[in-house]
């Protein structure tokens, strides 16, 4: 997956044949790496009392699989690097691709995320209680939970006069972005979403922007019961009076939670809003909250070109990472 999200990445941006292979970065982020190696482990191994020797066979896992698989299927020779940290590793990785070229390390970076679909991470949702038994209503007054996707989502970064030299279609800016770890619970966020909010205000900082000027906000919006209510409060403490003015929605309702991959997808989500001038509903989103109470366009998209727009994601853990994007 992550290897063809890629090819069709650099066809997009017109580097199919022109990649600079030493002055190009991949970035992957990831949840569990590859998961099926764990479950063939899982198989074999008596789980109440594993082998001594076969801790050893965890330790070789390697959650490196997709930066080193994209990196060998193109040649790249710059940085290859994984972010693991879970449900918001695609947008650490995109925020570490920012970094490397900022820093004139790369001239391009390859970054994202990739996850498939494992019955590990199935099982562990499912004894935390945080699977829907039906539908993923994010936001919804009903909401019971999440359902799991698959999936792989690539962007290609690259400093924009470069990109303007060679005659490349700019689908839209990174301005900037911010990151947080609140470590208030292994599997849950800060019951007032404080470190949520500090990823969003250190995205506005780093990108130099006051929230008047979003108009957008991906959210996170995982559809379980607390997940959604922090969030909501954090967008309100970092919004202000703008809250409940500027418009979000969430999109695993119709692509599921791809752990590692989520923020990467979104992101492309964000750039295509920008692009095309579409701002994606939260669907099943069918009865209101009172403690979710923003403009989450249920029911249709939403026609409008926004300006700038957030890319919210958060992780066990209490992994926060917040995205900007802009207009060209």
């Amino acid at each position: 997956m992550a290897i063809a999200a890629a090819e069709r990445g650099l066809k997009d941006a017109g580097l199919w044949d022109g990649l600079p292979l030493e002055a190009t970065a991949v970035v992957m982020g990831t949840t569990l790496g590859e998961p099926q190696f764990l479950e063939e482990i899982g198989e074999r191994w008596d789980l109440d009392a594993p082998p001594p020797e076969g801790w050893g066979e965890v330790v070789a896992h390697r959650s490196d699989v997709a930066a080193a698989a994209l990196a060998s299927h193109f040649g790249v020779r710059g940085p290859v690097q994984t972010i693991p940290t879970a449900c918001a590793a695609g947008n650490y990785a995109i925020a570490r691709g920012v970094d490397l070229i900022r820093a004139g390390r790369v001239e391009v970076a390859v970054v994202g995320g990739a996850e498939a679909f494992s019955r590990l991470a199935f099982v562990g949702f499912v004894r935390l209680h945080a699977m829907a038994p039906d539908r993923c209503r994010p936001f919804d007054r009903n909401r019971k939970g999440l359902l799991l996707g698959e999936g792989a989502g690539i962007l290609v970064l690259e400093e924009e006069e470069r990109a303007r030299r060679r005659g490349a279609r700019i689908f839209a800016r990174v301005l900037g972005y911010g990151l947080s770890c609140d470590a208030y619970h292994i599997t849950g966020p800060h019951p007032e979403g404080r470190g949520a909010a500090q990823a969003m205000i250190r995205a506005l900082e780093n990108s130099r922007l006051t929230p008047d000027r979003i108009d957008y906000i991906n959210a996170h919006g995982t559809g379980t019961v607390n997940n959604d209510r922090v969030e909501t409060l954090a967008i309100k403490a970092v919004m202000g009076r703008q809250a409940r003015s500027v418009s979000v929605s969430s999109i695993k309702a119709l692509t599921g939670h791809m752990m590692g991959a989520s923020g990467s997808v979104e992101a492309i989500t964000c750039v295509l809003a920008i692009d095309r001038g579409v701002l994606p509903p939260t669907w099943n989103l069918e009865t209101p909250d009172p403690e979710c109470d923003l403009d989450y366009l249920s029911g249709r998209p939403r026609e409008m070109r926004p300006r700038v727009v957030l890319n919210n994601s958060y992780a066990f853990g209490g992994n926060n990472a917040t995205l900007v994007f802009g207009r060209v």
